[in-house]
C-alpha cells in the first residue's frame, strides 16, 4: 500500500528509528516486548516519510503523504487478530443513549463514515490506509490496511454484551463500547 512503495532510504532511515526506540525499552522495563510510545511512532513515520503531521487535529488520520490519508496504530501484537480502538464518540453519547443497539449500531457508523469523509474532502485525499506497528518479543512488525467506510447497508450479526455491541460488514469486525463511546476494529495481522 504505502510502506512498501517508499524509498529504500526512508524505509532504512524508518526501520533504524523504530530499532532504535525498541532497545530502549530495556532501560525501563523488564519485558522482551519493546514499548513505542504512539506520540513517538507518529513523528517517526512522519519524519522518514516527510508525510504532512496531522496527529493533533483529532480527525481519523494522523498523516498525509500525497492524497493518501494515513492512521498510525501501535499495539501488542497477541493473538494476530486483536480489536483496537479507531473513534471516539463521547460528544454525541446523548443522541444514541436511548437507541436500540441496531439504532445505536446505524449511528456509530453514520458518525464514524462521516469523519472519513472529511478526511477525504477536507484534506483532500483520495485513499485512507492505516499503519499499524504491532508488537512481540523483541520485534516490532509493520501491516497496512485499507481504512474502509462502514457498508452500513450491509451491517449483520449485531450481538450485545453487557457494554459492547458487536457487529460486522462484509468487509470487517467491530465493538463498540458503550461506557467508553468507543468504535473498535478487528485486524488480523497474520504473515
Amino acid at each position: 500500500m504505502f510502506y512498501n512503495n517508499q524509498s529504500k532510504d526512508s524505509i532504512t532511515k524508518y526501520k533504524d528509528s523504530l530499532k532504535l526506540i525498541g532497545s530502549l525499552s530495556n532501560i525501563f522495563s523488564e519485558s522482551d516486548v519493546p514499548y513505542l510510545y504512539y506520540r513517538v511512532a507518529e513523528k517517526l513515520f512522519n519524519k522518514a516519510f516527510s508525510a504532512d503531521d496531522l496527529s493533533r487535529s483529532d480527525v481519523a488520520i494522523d498523516s498525509k503523504f500525497d492524497r493518501l490519508g494515513i492512521g498510525l496504530k501501535t499495539f501488542l501484537r497477541n493473538n494476530d487478530k486483536t480489536f483496537q480502538k479507531v473513534a471516539e464518540f463521547n460528544a454525541v453519547r446523548e443522541e444514541y443513549a436511548n437507541k436500540s443497539d441496531k439504532e445505536i449500531v446505524d449511528f456509530i457508523s453514520q458518525a464514524r463514515n462521516k469523519r472519513l469523509d472529511i478526511c477525504l474532502e477536507g484534506y483532500g485525499v483520495d485513499t485512507l490506509i492505516y499503519h499499524c506497528l504491532t508488537r512481540c518479543d523483541n520485534l516490532i512488525s509493520i501491516y497496512e490496511f485499507s481504512m474502509d467506510m462502514i457498508q452500513i447497508d450491509k451491517i449483520k450479526n449485531i450481538t450485545r454484551n453487557t457494554n459492547t455491541i458487536q457487529f460486522e460488514d462484509e468487509l470487517h469486525q467491530y465493538s463498540f463500547n458503550l461506557s467508553k463511546s468507543t468504535l473498535y476494529k478487528r485486524f488480523i495481522c497474520e504473515n
